[in-house]
């Protein structure tokens, strides 16, 4: 961002504590006083791997800082890895089974009139979402704000070559056109939304950068910047893959040549961080003191698969796809990691529950709120032990549904095969790049029959 919108953000924010001074000072006695609860920031990310942090210089110093109240949850995964459907689960904590935003074509399936946006509106927050809202918006409509949005400007991502730049905007349900490369563009607007809440007020702020989504277009002042860094290639790419499902083994082996580039994608996914990490620091700045008030989770909407099991995207249920980067920051937590087993249904309760907000929707998944506030009693919820995972399939990978613990992983497919691995090590060598299938391995009778009633299924002919 310039100098010269640095220093406009900084008069702006002096003129509004003037006036907030002077506003303060006329209130009549009988006034009601601010409101004291949290505020609440979203960033989620586009295609982000689970251990894409370390591309964001800044957010990795405040994760290394024991008392920045920043803590991680490595263990977080996406119920459906795809973008529209997890994005709907994110704001209705909800699967996409419930929510009927299946795949990218279904977000406007979704019940606009019941969000995080309508709930929090309702008991009096400000809300903002600026970013990336659901693929397709408007859906063959015109332009409108969706209801419960106070501030709301959505990023139309209507090919690839508009991911970065040169894309269509709808900005408080009027069409605008965007030649400013995105992450910039919607950073500068989300901490105008920041800086013009009334510190009276508390706000969730839903901010989606494009980034790192293909064809990861770096800013041009990051161009380069990871060119020569040392990408390690995981050993299921080229690896032998044992027990590995009809739709994985019919894919051609990758050739030297795809390899590395799927060396050199990633390079440049990292690239395209960096502006998100300055948008998040700009973010931060900008709170001030309202940090001390303010709870942000940085997440990716699903992870991305650079060629393991042969496969490169989304929309698979290994762990390239399925596993998410999550960062919390706390007021009153503190720095590390945390160990339970988390995912996106669970943003929303855990949000609610920070807000002091009761939902009039039924949530899917659990708050984790306690985890990142222990101290807090009133906001202790079970244990997340185990997440749930599904896709509905397509033409390129069969539906299947899948548990995830924090060792191990059963998938099963809808003609009944199923892969089980030991993520973990709890039971023989730890396989994280889940390259040996243990279903038929008998040592994994008891843990199997387990994971299959956690699935809710009985085992199928596989």
């Amino acid at each position: 961002m310039s100098s010269g919108a640095s220093g406009r953000r900084t008069a702006g924010a002096a003129l509004a504590a003037l006036v907030a001074l002077v506003s303060g000072l006329a209130w009549p006695a009988g006034e009601s006083r601010p409101d004291r609860r949290p505020n609440v920031i979203v960033v989620l990310t586009d295609d982000q791997r689970w251990d894409g942090f370390g591309a964001m210089p800044w957010l990795t110093t405040e994760l290394a800082r024991a008392d920045s109240g920043w803590m991680t949850f490595p263990n977080a995964f996406a119920n459906t890895p795809l973008c529209c459907p997890a994005r709907a689960s994110l704001l209705t904590g909800r699967y996409a089974r419930h929510t009927g935003v299946l795949d990218n074509d279904d977000g406007g399936n979704l019940d606009e009139s019941s969000t995080l946006a309508t709930w929090l509106h309702g008991a009096g927050y400000r809300t903002g979402l600026v970013g990336k809202y659901l693929n397709r918006y408007p859906f063959g409509r015109l332009p409108y704000v969706p209801p419960g949005w106070d501030r709301f400007v959505a990023k139309r991502n209507q090919s690839g070559v508009t991911v970065y730049r040169d894309f269509h905007a709808v900005d408080q349900g009027s069409p605008v056109f965007v030649q400013e490369y995105a992450t910039d563009w919607l950073g500068e607007k989300a901490v105008e939304f920041v800086r013009t809440t009334p510190s009276t007020r508390p706000f969730f702020l839903l901010f989606g950068p494009s980034a790192p989504h293909p064809p990861w277009i770096p800013a041009a002042r990051h161009e380069g910047t990871y060119a020569d860094l040392s990408v390690d290639e995981p050993p299921n790419v080229a690896g032998t893959l044992r027990g590995a499902p009809p739709w994985v083994r019919s894919r051609p082996e990758p050739s030297a040549a795809q390899r590395a580039a799927w060396l050199a994608d990633q390079r440049r996914a990292d690239e395209t961080l960096l502006a998100v990490d300055e948008a998040l620091h700009a973010i931060v700045e900008t709170l001030a003191e309202r940090l001390d008030d303010t709870y942000i989770f940085v997440l990716s909407d699903n992870g991305y698969s650079f060629g393991e099991h042969r496969w490169e995207g989304k929309k698979c249920p290994y762990d390239a796809c399925v596993r998410i980067p999550l960062a919390v920051h706390s007021p009153g937590g503190e720095g590390g990691e945390r160990p339970p087993v988390v995912s996106i249904v669970d943003l929303a309760p855990t949000i609610m529950s920070f807000a002091g907000v009761s939902s009039p929707a039924a949530f899917d998944g659990q708050p984790f709120a306690a985890w990142i506030e222990p101290r807090t009693s009133s906001l202790l919820g079970p244990r997340n032990q185990v997440v749930s995972l599904e896709w509905v399939g397509d033409a390129e990978i069969p539906a299947w549904t899948a548990v995830r613990t924090a060792g191990f992983k059963l998938i099963r497919y809808g003609d009944g095969l199923e892969e089980l691995y030991d993520i973990g090590g709890r039971i023989g060598e730890p396989d994280p790049w889940e390259m040996v299938n243990r279903v038929a391995d008998p040592r994994y009778t008891e843990i199997l029959a387990r994971l299959r009633r956690l699935l809710g299924q009985q085992p199928g002919p596989g």
